[in-house]
């Protein structure tokens, strides 16, 4: 109930205000429910210590602050893709592995994309699909009415969500047609066949021979925004935690950017 009316409320703001003042106002209301300690604090803080042992309790507090202002801005850029075209899209963002991603998109293969709830992961969804490649994601629905919002904002960069109900035979249907597939390795997933996230991106490029490439797009202060691409992977060091053990790299590097608010899957910490 909350969520069908946060959604309307928050996109007649960012339609009648200024971008700073709506950036000014989210990011009030994420240090309010912060300060309320909602559940998701408890659980971005727990992770933070698996993630980062080495951190003060005074830090893991200051960063899951951040975390909080972090996915509001996110949500509002979000939002601000109603008003922006793809082209507008590719110019407030850079690619730090251009040739990764050029490597990637040059072949007739399919690619799944590995990634995590990190920096502005709409955008970077919405920024890779405005290349010229349908993206699909694996992921799970929103509630009532905010599912709409997503799916229209989506959809008009060429993003969908593939259906839950034999979530692997779609992605393997999209993978084989040269499309791209988006999975976050930093949730819980149906593991009942492949045993993990991981496992279960490793199976699909194996079985529909797939590019796995890690990607995130996160904020770079000067720099606006940043999309990380990393070394393509093969099944096999998937598998054996090559993902991860990026992934664990960038989430350190970027911690105030990480929206970690349930319990860690996958042994990324």
């Amino acid at each position: 109930m909350i969520a069908s009316l946060a959604h309307p409320m928050a996109e007649q703001l960012v339609r009648r205000l200024p971008g700073p003042a709506v950036d000014r106002l989210a990011v009030l209301l994420a240090r309010a429910a912060f300060h309320l300690r909602v559940p998701a604090r408890r659980a971005h803080d727990r992770n933070l210590a698996r993630l980062a042992p080495e951190c003060s309790r005074s830090e893991r507090r200051r960063l899951t602050c951040r975390s909080f202002e972090h996915f509001a801005l996110g949500f509002t850029d979000f939002l601000r893709l109603e008003a922006m075209d793809p082209g507008d899209l590719r110019s407030r963002v850079r690619v730090a592995g251009v040739e990764r991603l050029a490597r990637a998109e040059a072949s007739d293969r399919g690619v799944v994309l590995l990634s995590a709830h990190l920096g502005n992961w709409e955008w970077g969804a919405a920024y890779l699909a405005s290349r010229g490649r349908a993206v699909h994601l694996a992921a799970r629905p929103h509630h009532g009415a905010a599912e709409a919002a997503f799916s229209a904002r989506r959809s008009a960069f060429g993003v969908r969500v593939l259906p839950a109900r034999g979530l692997f035979t779609h992605a393997a249907r999209a993978l084989r047609a040269g499309e791209w597939v988006a999975v976050m390795g930093d949730r819980a997933a149906d593991t009942r066949r492949s045993g993990s996230v991981c496992g279960w991106a490793a199976a699909l490029a194996q079985r529909t021979r797939a590019w796995i490439l890690p990607t995130a797009l996160v904020r770079v202060p000067g720099d606006g925004h940043v999309l990380l691409v990393g070394e393509p992977l093969e099944p096999g060091e998937v598998r054996l935690g090559a993902h991860r053990s990026l992934m664990r790299d960038w989430l350190r590097t970027y911690a105030e950017q990480w929206a970690a608010f349930e319990p860690l899957p996958e042994g990324l910490a």
